[in-house]
């Protein structure tokens, strides 16, 4: 009714339907209204589209969508018995608000409304078509739009009736009918809205909203990726503090128990001139004068005794090779093997994690994202194997303990050094306890006062005692002073190779997803470098 009312006006012979949703029929092209007759038209292009929710047409919208562009006002017609349909909230949201013009909404048929049953000729039901419009509008528009309900089949009535003569024309204004459509609202509105210095001011600003639209929504893009990136930049700043924890937990678990174990080797071996010497009473110690049986058996008790070594090591303990020596090399193959089992571990939970974040891992280990980074991110990601890094580690460890040992006597020698040592010390005791003779002797031969000799002979007696115990202990701590010194320079170097093995499984584990990585830190600098511009 509302294109047959600009069409009375216009005396065009063309049929015209409503736009307004439902199964009204409706025209299937544009169609543009002569300006002749109608004075409100004189000097503008009225366009009436096809309606966008049509059933027998799917063409319908996009040819409303062509011409929106160029509009300087959108009335949008929608009907009271159907306000707003998906197809017109739609238009509303995706197109027309993205062009920023000025939108008048008209509800037609309101004349249906005043024939509900139980009210005040429809107002109730009025009321809440208006609101619903002017609430969802509002939400769908961004800004509260201007809403005029009409009705123009009324008003269609009443121009017909009075056929748009000048002298009928105050007897239209004044028609209760006329009053009710409501459409002279519309007419004042198009009126004052549409003057000369409006339209100037429209053809101006519509480019600038059109712009401001699209940098707006650009913007609103920009936002939207920034913050679904900040997940993956939250992947990667996860993954690093789980790298660090692990490098930790690397550092307290695996090295300091293995090097707590090397040293306490060497403390062990150090120690065991002090259980050699424990295991000999003071008899015994002075029987080294005349032999080794004793020491022999009290060596090999004493290292079987501090050292946990395997069976194959007392085989050839009597050789050149070192015991000491072979217990390192066992600890040095089962840490190396304990840190690649680790740093597989790692980066095999390294890649399922990352797998179930929004960078997906395809096959082939490629990733591919769902979004706006879909196919930009150059490489692939890859597991590291670490094949080469329990050999290279073992090999590094086994040369450190080799060139330690180096400078090490070998077991045999250690024996024959601590045992030339503990005879020395015996023998300087029993030669100054046997001295303490001589001063009784010269008192027997009355060479020496009582008195004299007494004193001489138990001075000599007490540190040919005194000697012994002393003399073991400097054996002792100069034996461990020379093997922990070894023992220092040695965890110097373990703990060198520690962190170089360290360093690179970090390496690998961050080349592995450098492909993500990078992807993600290019992709937030260039968001906010068009941040940057568009602000």
């Amino acid at each position: 009714e509302l294109n047959m009312n600009i069409h009375e006006h216009t005396h065009h012979t063309a049929s015209f339907a409503s736009t307004s949703s439902g199964s009204t029929p409706t025209h299937t092209q544009l169609h543009l209204l002569p300006t002749s007759s109608y004075p409100i038209l004189s000097d503008l292009c009225l366009i009436d589209t096809p309606g966008t929710n049509a059933i027998l047409s799917l063409q319908h919208t996009s040819s409303t969508l062509r011409i929106l562009h160029d509009a300087d006002l959108i009335v949008f017609v929608t009907s009271a018995d159907r306000p707003f349909s998906e197809s017109e909230k739609e238009l509303l949201r995706t197109s027309i608000k993205s062009y920023r013009k000025r939108v008048v909404l008209v509800i037609n048929k309101m004349d249906i409304l005043e024939r509900q049953k139980g009210e005040d000729h429809g107002e109730k039901t009025k009321l809440k078509v208006i609101d619903y419009v002017t609430e969802h509008a509002g939400d769908l528009l961004g800004a509260r739009p201007v809403v005029i309900p009409l009705s123009a089949r009324d008003a269609l009535s009443v121009k017909l009736l009075y056929n748009k003569d000048a002298k009928n024309d105050s007897q239209q204004q004044s028609s209760s009918l006329w009053k009710r459509s409501n459409f002279a609202t519309l007419e004042d509105y198009l009126s004052s809205t549409l003057t000369a210095t409006t339209k100037i001011k429209t053809k101006l600003l519509n480019p600038l909203g059109v712009a401001e639209g699209i940098l707006l929504d650009c913007q609103q893009e920009i936002e939207r990726r920034l913050e679904e990136l900040e997940v993956d930049v939250m992947t990667l700043r996860l993954l690093t503090s789980q790298t660090e924890a692990w490098e930790k937990e690397l550092q307290t678990e695996v090295m300091d128990e293995f090097r707590l174990d090397v040293r306490k080797s060497w403390e062990q071996k150090a120690d065991v001139v002090d259980r050699v010497i424990d295991e000999l009473s003071i008899i015994d110690q002075f029987k080294l004068l005349v032999g080794r049986k004793f020491f022999d058996l009290a060596w090999e008790r004493s290292n079987r005794r501090g050292i946990n070594l395997s069976s194959s090591t007392f085989e050839t303990q009597g050789n050149n090779q070192n015991s000491l020596e072979k217990e390192l090399l066992s600890f040095v193959i089962s840490c190396a093997e304990r840190i690649s089992t680790r740093a597989k571990s790692q980066g095999d939970a390294t890649i399922e994690y990352l797998g179930k974040r929004p960078a997906i891992i395809g096959s082939g280990g490629k990733v591919s994202h769902s979004r706006h980074g879909v196919n930009r991110m150059v490489g692939t990601i890859s597991i590291p194997k670490f094949h080469r890094l329990e050999d290279e580690l073992r090999q590094a460890m086994t040369a450190a303990v080799q060139r330690a040992a180096r400078h090490l006597r070998n077991d045999s020698d250690n024996s024959d050094h601590v045992y030339k040592s503990l005879r020395q010390n015996a023998l300087v005791s029993a030669l100054l306890c046997g001295s303490a003779f001589g001063p009784v002797s010269a008192y027997l031969l009355e060479a020496l006062d009582f008195v004299p000799s007494l004193v001489a002979g138990t001075s000599l007696v007490a540190l040919g005692t005194l000697a012994l115990p002393l003399g073991n202990r400097n054996a002792s701590k100069s034996y461990k002073t020379e093997l922990m010194s070894h023992a220092t320079k040695l965890d110097e170097t373990l703990d060198t190779l520690f962190k170089d093995a360290i360093r690179r499984v970090a390496m690998q584990l961050s080349d592995g997803i450098s492909p993500y990585s990078r992807y993600v830190r290019t992709e937030g600098d260039l968001l906010n470098d068009l941040r940057g511009k568009m602000e």
